[in-house]
């Protein structure tokens, strides 16, 4: 079982953080990342990795059935992005 990741921690080269998760009525975990560097454009590979670091934020990043982008922008000298990370139905 991977460590299920909350506010505060950082991927594994240290460029991204979770900043914020709350679970929707939907039973959808909203997960906001910020790259830690200052970069003001968010390109498809930065993004590619922080939905990986959010994926992480479930305790079985494995059975995710999606990690849809809700929402990038730029605040504080740091570029974010909002994922919508959903589970896989348990039977």
């Amino acid at each position: 079982m991977v460590k299920e990741l909350g506010i505060g921690d950082t991927s594994r080269n240290g460029m991204y953080q979770i900043t914020d998760t709350n679970w929707d009525h939907n039973g959808t975990l909203r997960v906001t990342v910020r790259e830690l560097y200052g970069v003001s454009m968010v390109g498809p590979q930065m993004l590619e990795a922080m939905r990986r670091l959010a994926r992480r934020a479930l305790s079985h990043p494995d059975q995710t059935r999606s990690a849809r982008t809700a929402r990038t922008f730029y605040a504080d000298g740091c570029s974010h992005a909002t994922f919508a990370v959903s589970r896989l139905e348990r039977n």
